[in-house]
């Protein structure tokens, strides 16, 4: 299995509140974007991936694939209950929240556990599909008033309906892929996927197929390059090894130092 991520703080913003965090040896991959102003955002996201790890770790290998969707919901609970106790206790981090994205790969599927807006996609034949549905007012109105895009304000993208912390009820999107070879996940924040179109993510990923770091790499300076509004992040995974070992990154990225356990 090879895996890659890159995180930015992007051009405007002065904190980054997206969290990413990988363990490829277990299969566990995490991608959190938080928000609630303030330090609120990044609290969240990294309480909310440390949560979610701390649950896992160790229940992954003992599930198997008819459990493990279950054990991805207890772990969004899990980050759930973490992030809203935390605000309750400190007044100045009341009503902050996070998108949560978690995937497990093991053997020849993915388990994905998904809310918020921030994505999954999965680039199968040299195309692009998305495998999450954004939980915001926009894709409420597509899917539920059947409005058509050219009539849903542009703001709407930004309003989220529900989210790990914040929301009293949380009812996660679980899906489970099977894996074919060549296959590439790609687990991103909202600060890609408003920057570039999928047709331009595709392209980007398809033309770095077999370096994901490069991948990884291209995808942030691009979303930069068009202006950078929000914090940008992007985390990569192939669970096919290519033909030479490639080299990667380190497995964690913190964007401080919040005590989150490196993989053994």
């Amino acid at each position: 299995m090879r895996a890659s991520w890159n995180s930015d703080v992007g051009k405007v913003r002065e904190n980054n509140e997206d969290k990413v965090f990988m363990d490829p040896e277990q299969g566990i991959f995490l991608l959190a974007d938080g928000m609630g102003g303030a330090a609120g955002g990044e609290v969240a996201s990294d309480l909310a991936v440390y949560a979610a790890f701390n649950y896992l770790r160790g229940r992954v290998a003992r599930s198997g694939p008819a459990s493990l969707p279950g054990v991805l919901a207890e772990a969004l609970a899990s980050a759930h209950s973490a992030v809203y106790k935390r605000s309750l206790a400190d007044p100045a981090l009341a009503g902050m929240g996070t998108t949560l994205e978690i995937m497990v790969v093991k053997e020849r599927e993915a388990f994905i556990c998904h809310v918020g807006d921030s994505r999954v996609y999965l680039m199968r034949d040299e195309e692009l599909r998305q495998l999450t549905t954004d939980d915001n007012m926009a894709s409420w109105l597509r899917e539920k008033e059947h409005l058509p895009p050219r009539d849903i304000p542009p703001e709407a993208r930004h309003v989220l309906t529900q989210a790990v912390g914040s929301s009293d009820t949380l009812i996660p999107e679980l899906r489970t892929i099977e894996l074919q070879e060549n296959d590439i996940l790609i687990i991103c924040s909202d600060g890609l996927t408003g920057m570039l179109a999928d047709r331009e993510i595709g392209e980007i990923v398809r033309s770095c197929h077999d370096s994901l770091d490069k991948a990884a790499d291209l995808l942030v300076q691009e979303a930069n390059s068009r202006g950078g509004y929000d914090n940008i992040s992007v985390l990569l995974v192939a669970p096919a090894p290519p033909a030479a070992p490639l080299p990667e990154k380190p497995l964690l990225l913190a964007h401080h130092d919040d005590g989150m356990p490196t993989p053994a």
